[in-house]
């Protein structure tokens, strides 16, 4: 069975075509921040809501590191890469997070995603903070930035 369409059908379907061809290769650039995220909006699953029962346990980093969460507020952190970032020199220097912090849920808004933050047990300085990562399933890992949106580098927090 052939099936012919009118030329007009035709023209909206090859341009349909097109853009679902080179959409990805655009938005999935990394020279600018806001289309790979758009991009990981539309393709790359949600993020999940999670609970204080969800997050508590023994969390191993993809990057290094482990993060230890217990039921009380507070975490162990040892050797956890967190922030990476370029020196004078071109070199990539690594910060790392090593001890004893507090952790709490911040809620989602219209304008942030629901996350877990770390902030040290003196000063209540935020360390770092992580989100769920983005899946089709549902909640099972956390994700952190090593870097700023621009230049997007992150880490799974897996149990």
């Amino acid at each position: 069975m052939i099936i012919v369409m009118p030329s007009r059908a035709r023209s909206s379907a090859m341009k349909v075509a097109a853009v679902l061809l080179v959409l990805p290769l655009l938005l999935g650039c990394g020279c600018c921040s806001l289309p790979g995220l758009l991009f990981d909006e539309i393709f790359g699953g949600q993020r999940h809501t999670f609970t204080e029962q969800d997050l508590v346990g023994d969390w191993t980093s993809d990057c290094g590191g482990t993060v230890s969460i217990r039921a009380d507020g507070t975490a162990t952190v040892i050797d956890l890469p967190i922030h990476r970032t370029r020196n004078a020199a071109d070199d990539m220097v690594e910060t790392k997070a090593a001890g004893e912090y507090k952790w709490h849920i911040e809620p989602e808004t219209d304008d942030t995603d629901q996350e877990v933050r770390f902030t040290t047990t003196l000063s209540d300085e935020e360390v770092f903070a992580a989100h769920a990562e983005r899946d089709w399933t549902g909640f099972d890992d956390l994700e952190y930035y090593l870097s700023t949106p621009s230049e997007p580098i992150y880490c799974v927090l897996s149990k």
